[in-house]
């Protein structure tokens, strides 16, 4: 059973490695009755999990602070591509 602890959560793995995402961290992530893909990064020994679409925002984010308003950093065609694949993969979960 997974308890909240102030801002953390908490939850138990299996010995295969398998662990639930306690349901009050989907709701906070949004990602609550969903597929998601969820990316893990290890840093000092602490793990931290994200989803797709956080990280994506936080790279745009990282962008914006680098590159000066306005600049297109890819052709209109590419952003219609992956804008149609994603709503493709959206579709299908």
């Amino acid at each position: 059973m997974a308890h909240q602890h102030g801002h953390g959560f908490k939850a138990m793995m299996t010995a295969n490695g398998r662990m639930v995402v306690p349901a009050p961290l989907r709701k906070l992530l949004g990602i609550e009755g969903k597929r998601v893909e969820i990316f893990f990064r290890v840093q000092d020994h602490e793990v931290t999990l994200t989803t797709k679409m956080q990280a994506l925002r936080r790279a745009q984010d990282r962008l914006a602070e680098v590159a000066p308003t306005g600049t297109k950093l890819v052709s209109e065609e590419l952003v219609e591509d992956r804008l149609a694949e994603a709503r493709r993969e959206f579709d299908h979960e």
